[in-house]
């Protein structure tokens, strides 16, 4: 048996006879066994904050009690080329470790880090394929910007990892912990540390398989038939004085909706010519269906299957980690053919050649297969066709697809119109030598080699649009032309750090100097090609198409060299010191600025080491610290482009034909700076630290300011004369203020229960304090005073009365000056000149304009509670946003501009005399402008609070296992996203801007992990 100095037991000690891999780990009751042990064999056990414990067999049951390691026992964070005590730290790091993403349903590194560190902002999406993305502390340029992502010290997307690969993850927050990395790192770093093996420890097999089943979060429904057919009625009504459905039309409807066993949704009209609404045109089907083409579209639950298998152990020289990762997430959809699979490899070997020399190599590969739709003009990111009327069935009773003139049936889009399938491969390989030939000396090299490739092919076929009888009428018009195309694109990049670090203690001073080199070069070549016109769907070659052939090609690089360095200073081990230094030299600007330093410094304060303070608090803080840091850091991650200081020329082909042939053109390239240079960020940060109550609440807090310089925007506007719109200069700066807050609670009850508590809340706002719009016009995208995201709209209501319409102001500017009724939108005249509108449309004289709202999320906040006791676990998870506008979208106020659209659900909440309560305006046609001005009756609350993540397992117990040869088996269900609380119309997903987007799913999964 195995314990602590307590006399507690330890579960997961690993019990290894020494110079061989004969071992185990220690059961739930801190019990082990060991085949083929000798008498006078050494006994070696280990576990992680404990001091290794050696005991000589001596053929007797052993009681071994481990004793804590003071070195150990610190919280380590990984950081910039290093690792470094917590309790040392001087920037603002935050860290979480593989706990938070153990056992969890999710398909990507983002959905499982959502929520768990305050100011890291993470946009997630629950189509197959796609990734999430990363944001530290809010706003960070008008040209975006995101962090630098590293994963054990290389550049990666984050997107491609396998969760369970992850052993933490750090993310350095301000300008002191993320200048080491320069130029990349203006916005953050996170950095991912991959899982190693351990020394002396036995080879095991650790297997896990889990199962979910996924469906949305929350789905939008549209108006049924008769709901839908009323509606057009009112509609009309309200704009042309008549219903817009025939008598015919409506006895077919209602015939069908109250009788759908007896009845067809689809009749041939009497006389189709006479119907004002093109329902029907001659040869035609008319359709009086009642379709829900949520639950015709859609899956009520689809499954995502993970697998993933990693042998690890190690001597007391070598260490070694294998992993085997797949998952294969299936479609939502009932149609087309949509999925994602993935596939992870990881290699890491760890070598002590000699007490002084260490080798180790971390190889991986991952390879991903999407497959998609064809028709992304069609489909694109939305889920469902606005225009899929209820009246229409999927197919006509003789089994062809319905779908007539502006009817779109999305299934048969899906299901007929193509294919589109992505595959990428990517390989890296990294070496790595590290040297410590002095005490305190410690010399590291590496060297990162990474290959990309990547090979689409888009198959795009038409289909037929039948009639009465099954009869051919035409190729569906959407459908056409038919064509393939095929893209490659190739990336090789590689990278070379050297640095090394010597430290040295001379009584109460400490120092440590680091210094170091890296190089990076990347280069990105691409072809495409594509012909339309195939002679046949079912052979879809560019050889077997007729049409226009199109090729491209691209070929770009860039590089980087960058000198960097450290100087860690402390006394006493309570005043704490740190200047980092960063020289970037980069290709993506001008030969001549090609260069740029990151300065920055940071300091600590160890309050709690103080014997006075101490004495004055009685000991009540284990722990307090306060930190501040400052730096400056240049911007080379710009979203427009690789290279902004170059101008492009446009090509293309002439419409008519010279020598047999169309002749091409080349444009003349757009102006461009030739000034163009970096973006500059200065941070400053203070930050608090504590740890009371018996280390059992530990709790950090920052606030900080970030200021974005010489940002590009539009320059000096230039004569219209000159026929070109100005070029991009440094021209624009912005201010990004916030604060953020974590806090933790352990405890362990006298039963046993283990449970730990954790919150965190954080906050940011942005400010546009430079910018050339000198009139404040609110045209332009933003202005000087601006904070970003302000939505600037009107105060409304709805008329109630035809007294109300006689005596308001003239708002023809808002509403395009149509014939109002009760019932319509009524905008207040704030300036009280008895116009309503915008005035000059300036910050300065907006007319009636008002700022009403803010659309970026503000007090994002997390919350989360775990707990153990005699082998049951339970984890749950809360997630949630405290403040957040949005104006109504449009998809659900579309149908109030085109007779074609269709209304949700919600569209039924209308003014009508017996609902003049009604939440949307009056039923019409001709009122999409009123409705689509920002106003404060359609401005949304979209706060909310979501159950992320409920996990429950239970751990069979040792004595069971072991009698199968298994260390640890453990059962667990989990579920993602399962409640929501919102203010958001039903059927909107209120972390989306658009309820038309593909939505966030709701997971519940099943799940096994083994270990031999």
């Amino acid at each position: 048996m195995v314990v602590d100095q307590n006399g507690e037991t330890v579960i997961g000690a690993s019990v290894v006879v020494k110079g061989t891999t004969n071992g185990t780990i220690t059961g739930l009751d801190g019990d082990f066994s060991i085949p083929n042990v000798k008498k006078g064999d050494v006994i070696v056990v280990s576990y992680v904050g404990y001091m290794n414990s050696e005991i000589i067999w001596e053929g007797k049951p052993l009681k071994i009690a481990l004793k804590e390691d003071s070195k150990t026992l610190d919280e380590v964070v990984v950081v910039g080329y290093a690792t470094v005590k917590k309790a040392n730290l001087t920037g603002a790091v935050s860290a979480v470790d593989d706990k938070v993403l153990a056992d969890r349903p999710i398909v990507n590194l983002g959905q499982g880090l959502q929520g768990t560190i305050p100011n890291l902002n993470i946009t997630t999406s629950g189509q197959p394929g796609k990734g999430s993305s990363f944001n530290v502390r809010g706003e960070t340029s008008i040209n975006g910007g995101s962090p630098l992502v590293l994963v054990d010290g290389v550049q990666m997307d984050p997107n491609l990892i396998n969760p369970q690969d992850v052993a933490s993850v750090s993310v350095l927050k301000d300008a002191a912990s993320a200048s080491i990395y320069g130029a990349r790192a203006a916005y953050g770093v996170i950095l991912i540390t991959t899982k190693s093996g351990r020394k002396n420890m036995p080879t095991q097999v650790s297997f896990d398989a889990s199962v979910s089943f996924n469906s949305p979060t929350t789905r939008p429904e549209y108006m049924n038939s008769m709901e839908y057919a009323h509606w057009m009625n009112a509609a009309n009504n309200t704009t042309s004085g008549r219903d817009l459905l025939s008598q015919e039309e409506m006895e077919h409807i209602e015939a069908y909706f109250y009788d759908p066993v007896n009845n067809l949704p689809v009749f041939v009209a009497k006389d189709p010519s006479s119907w004002q609404y093109g329902n029907c045109q001659a040869g035609k089907y008319a359709y009086c269906g009642n379709t829900d083409w949520m639950k015709e579209m859609y899956k009520k639950t689809y499954p995502v299957q993970k697998y993933n298998v990693n042998i690890n152990g190690g001597s007391d020289k070598a260490t070694y980690y294998t992993s085997v990762g797949y998952m294969d997430q299936g479609s939502l959809m009932r149609y087309g053919d949509e999925g994602f699979r993935k596939f992870n490899m990881v290699n890491n070997i760890n070598y002590d050649i000699n007490n002084w020399m260490n080798v180790s190599m971390k190889t991986s590969y991952i390879r991903t297969e999407l497959d998609g739709l064809a028709q992304d003009a069609v489909h694109g990111e939305s889920w469902i066709g606005n225009d899929t009327q209820p009246l229409m069935p999927v197919k006509h009773p003789d089994g062809n697809w319905s779908g007539q003139g502006n009817y779109t049936n999305f299934a048969a889009v899906l299901d007929e119109m193509g294919s589109r399938k992505t595959t990428k491969n990517d390989f890296w390989n990294t070496l790595a030598l590290k040297l410590t030939p002095l005490k305190g000396l410690t010399i590291n090299m590496d060297y990162t080699f990474n290959y990309y490739a990547e090979h689409g092919k888009v198959h795009r076929k038409t289909f037929n649009e039948y009639g009465i009888d099954g009869k051919f009428l035409q190729v569906f018009q959407h459908s056409r032309p038919s064509g393939v195309s095929e893209s490659q694109a190739n990336d090789t990049y590689n990278a070379f750090n050297l640095f090394g670090d010597y430290e040295l203690t001379l009584g109460k001073h400490y120092f440590k100097v680091m210094a170091g080199y890296n190089q990076e070069t990347k280069h990105t070549r691409g072809f495409s090609a594509s012909r339309d016109e195939l002679i046949s769907n079912d052979l879809p070659s560019m050889d077997a198409a007729t049409g226009e052939k199109y090729v491209g090609n691209s070929d770009d690089s860039w590089a980087t060299r960058s000198g960097f360095f450290r100087v860690n200073y402390s006394f006493a081990d309570r005043y704490l010191l740190e200047v980092n230094g960063r020289y970037d030299l980069s290709s993506k600007f001008p030969k001549d600025d090609r260069s740029v330093f990151s300065p920055s410094f940071s300091l600590g304060w160890k309050l709690s080491e103080e014997s006075w303070f101490k004495q004055a608090t009685n000991g009540f803080f284990d722990e307090l610290k306060i930190r501040a840091s400052y730096g400056s850091l240049a911007n080379q991650a710009l979203d427009n482009g690789w290279y902004a200081y170059l101008s492009n020329y446009g090509t293309g082909t002439l419409g008519y034909i010279m020598g047999g042939k169309q002749p091409q053109y080349v444009l003349p390239g757009g102006l461009v700076s030739n000034t163009v240079t970096w973006e500059k960020v200065t941070q400053w940060d203070l930050g608090l630290d504590f740890v009371i109550l018996q280390n059992r609440l530990k709790g950090t807090f920052d606030y900080y300011q970030r200021k974005t310089t010489d940002m590009l925007g539009p320059g000096r506007i230039l004569p219209n004369i000159l026929g070109m719109s100005e070029p991009l200069e440094n021209a624009a700066d912005m201010v990004t203020r916030g604060w953020e807050l974590a806090l933790t609670w352990n405890d362990q009850l006298d039963n046993g229960l283990h449970y730990s508590v954790g919150f965190n809340l954080s906050d940011t706002r942005a400010e546009i304090t430079k910018y050339d719009n000198p009139t404040k016009s609110l045209s332009s995208p933003y202005y000087e005073g601006q904070i970003v995201g302000d939505i600037w709209g009107y105060e409304s209501s709805l008329f109630q009365s035809a007294d109300e319409i006689a005596s308001a102001p003239d708002q023809s500017k808002l509403d395009g000056g149509i014939s109002k009724v009760p019932g319509d939108i009524r905008f207040m005249d704030i300036d009280g000149n008895g116009v309503v509108d915008y005035g000059e449309n300036t910050v300065d004289k907006p007319g009636d304009m008002k700022i009403i709202g803010n659309n970026k999320a503000r007090y994002r906040y997390g919350f989360n509670i775990s707990a153990d006791w005699k082998g049951f676990d339970l984890g749950i998870f809360f997630q949630g946003v405290g403040k957040r506008d949005l104006m109504l979208p449009y998809t659900f106020k579309w149908q109030y501009g085109s007779m074609w659209q269709v209304s949700t659900a919600v569209g039924n909440d209308y003014w009508r005399e017996d609902n003049a309560g009604g939440w949307l305006p009056v039923a019409r046609f001709n009122g999409s402008q009123a409705l689509g001005q920002n106003q404060t009756r359609y401005l949304l609350d979209a706060s909310y609070l979501r159950l992320k993540s409920l996990s429950f397992g239970y751990t069979l117990p040792v004595s069971l296992t072991k009698q199968w040869g298994i260390q640890k088996c453990r059962v667990y269900f989990t579920g993602e996203n399962l409640l929501t609380f919102k203010h958001t119309p039903e059927g909107f997903d209120p972390e989306l801007d658009d309820p038309y987007k593909y939505p966030q799913q709701k997971s519940l999964a099943l799940g096994l992990n083994v270990v031999f």
